[in-house]
């Protein structure tokens, strides 16, 4: 695909090389002096991140790891994170990153599923003992050899390496970066001529809030490409500052923010994990001026005792995100009036639709903005898979950047990659007259509230709307004489009655739409995925247990 090396926006070249290895060479090539990545009282530039990732790379052989290789990653956000990345990628090597937030079970769930040659990890992060979890995992490392490891449950796992010292059967940091001394720059040279293009270098682990999680196979063009049309819509240059609250194992942190500063030539800005006072400090002593936070982070930021605009004033652009009382708390009531609006997931590289940075804050909150270059929507009817008429709601099919598949798993790769090249989403979504997109509601999450289809984004913009209400998630519920009534979990910041609240969707949309129950949670309270969204299993669990007793 084609694409233009300037454009009148953005003034920053379009990257030559397609493997991010490749685009982290041109850019310390051509910026090396810029800063890449600002961590506390850390500051890398694009030459030294380069530097530190070939030391990484040159380890990474020595222990045997090369082109098509599985490298797992158990780390907080941090400058080595992203210097490990492109170390494997650089050679071919397939990052893995492992969700922090789990525990013994899905690690074990992860080694066992995600075919790992490698493991680098954290001995100790937030309150969970790493060290301590895979010394349970695999008995092997308390006698084990460094290099030299036979596990009997996790036999394609060969080396464990600690992102610290030492732990019993691993190598220590310093004793990896050591082994890279004695490979020969032309094996190194060699294993980089070797990537192409359409070479996996990363596995994003899907949520998992309704089964078994699926590892999300992205390419090295599809992330170069459309994160440079991503970054162009949000009007991102080579002196912006993005500031990344999500975690690094999470597409909107590694296959959206992270390339998108990566190929326009930016820096990003990273605190090892998200607290909203940490991010207050962090993005006013450093200037962020690109937002890239989850509607829960905007939230604790907004509610947090520190919080003012003035202390995040720099900050102007970046992601509003999909939801409508989102968008509204990120571009209105914490100020980046300049965010885009979005609509994509892990399977597209991170978005399919991107609004203008300039366009109007309240088409940027009504809408998901338009196409990206190099992608395609098609707006269906679920049933018969035939186009829809124009402005009519259907189910969303996606071409272009999509994903090769899931994982090892070709079954749920051929249920959602059709033959023809389109991506089943399973979403509901439309067009207006201007070909912007509205997303509607997961096609599994509409509601059949009485024979009428109810969908719960329109209901939770609906309750965003009110004055009291700082968060909505609508789920359904069995109900013996509508077949389905609709429960509303709200966070407030003043009292208000459930009738209050009934009342006040119907005087703003059908009868229909107002919740028949409305349940006070506090934000923290609300139960989340790894990725910041709401588990709307567990809201269903909980709603079931509150109104009838069952679970």
């Amino acid at each position: 695909m084609e694409l233009p090396m300037t454009t009148p926006d953005n003034k920053f070249s379009y990257p030559v090389q397609r493997t991010l290895g490749g685009v982290l060479q041109e850019m310390a090539d051509r910026n090396g002096h810029r800063p890449v990545i600002f961590h506390f009282d850390e500051c890398l530039t694009y030459s030294d991140l380069n530097e530190r990732s070939k030391q990484i790379a040159r380890s990474l052989l020595a222990l045997g790891l090369g082109r098509g290789d599985r490298l797992g990653v158990l780390m907080g956000n941090e400058p080595d994170w992203v210097a490990i990345c492109f170390a494997a990628a650089s050679i071919g090597v397939t990052l893995i990153p492992v969700n922090t937030w789990y525990k013994r079970s899905e690690i074990d769930w992860v080694l066992r599923n995600m075919g790992l040659s490698a493991l680098i990890f954290t001995p100790r992060f937030l309150k969970q003992d790493f060290a301590a979890i895979l010394q349970d995992l695999i008995p092997e490392l308390r006698d084990g050899l460094p290099g030299n490891l036979s596990l009997v449950r996790y036999p394609g796992l060969q080396h464990v390496i600690s992102h610290s010292t030492a732990v019993p059967g691993s190598f220590g940091w310093q004793e990896f970066l050591k082994l890279g001394q004695d490979v020969a720059p032309s094996k190194h040279d060699e294993a980089i001529k070797m990537v192409s293009p359409e070479d996996i270098a990363l596995v994003l682990q899907t949520s998992g809030s309704t089964a078994a999680p699926k590892g999300v196979m992205l390419n090295h063009q599809g992330l170069i490409e459309n994160s440079f049309g991503m970054g162009k819509r949000r009007d991102i240059v080579e002196e912006d500052r993005v500031w990344i609250g999500s975690p690094l194992f999470y597409g909107l942190a590694s296959a959206n923010a992270l390339p998108v500063a990566l190929t326009h030539g930016a820096s990003i800005v990273l605190q090892d994990s998200f607290d909203p006072g940490v991010a207050i400090q962090e993005i006013a002593r450093t200037q962020a001026n690109v937002y890239y936070g989850t509607g829960n982070m905007t939230r604790a930021i907004l509610d947090h005792s520190d919080f003012s605009i003035k202390k995040i004033g720099s900050l102007k652009k970046g992601n509003a995100g999909i939801s409508s009382y989102y968008k509204h708390m990120t571009m209105v009531e914490m100020g980046v009036s300049r965010a885009s609006s979005v609509y994509g997931m892990t399977e597209c590289y991170g978005n399919v639709t991107v609004s203008q940075a300039d366009d109007p804050i309240d088409v940027k909150i009504n809408t998901c903005g338009t196409v990206l270059p190099g992608m395609e929507i098609q707006i269906v009817n679920p049933d018969t898979r035939k186009p829809v008429a124009p402005g009519e709601v259907g189910l969303v099919l996606i071409r272009g950047y999509t994903s090769p598949g899931y994982l090892d798993n070709p079954a749920e790769t051929k249920r959602a990659m059709g033959p023809d090249g389109w991506l089943n989403t399973g979403d509901l979504g439309s067009f207006d007259a201007q070909n912007r997109f509205l997303f509607h509601a997961r096609q599994k999450d509409v509601l059949k509230v009485g024979g009428i289809n109810v969908s719960p984004q329109d209901v939770e913009t609906l309750l965003g709307q009110h004055p009291s209400i700082n968060e909505a998630h609508v789920i359904g519920v069995p109900d013996d004489t509508l077949g389905e009534c609709i429960v509303a979990f709200v966070s407030l910041s003043a009292p208000v009655s459930a009738d209050q609240v009934k009342l006040f969707v119907k005087s703003r949309a059908a009868s229909f739409k107002a919740p028949h129950h409305v349940i006070v949670r506090t934000t923290t309270e609300f139960p989340r995925l790894a990725s910041g969204k709401i588990a709307k299993h567990k809201l269903k669990e909980q709603a079931l247990r509150e109104l009838t007793g069952q679970a």
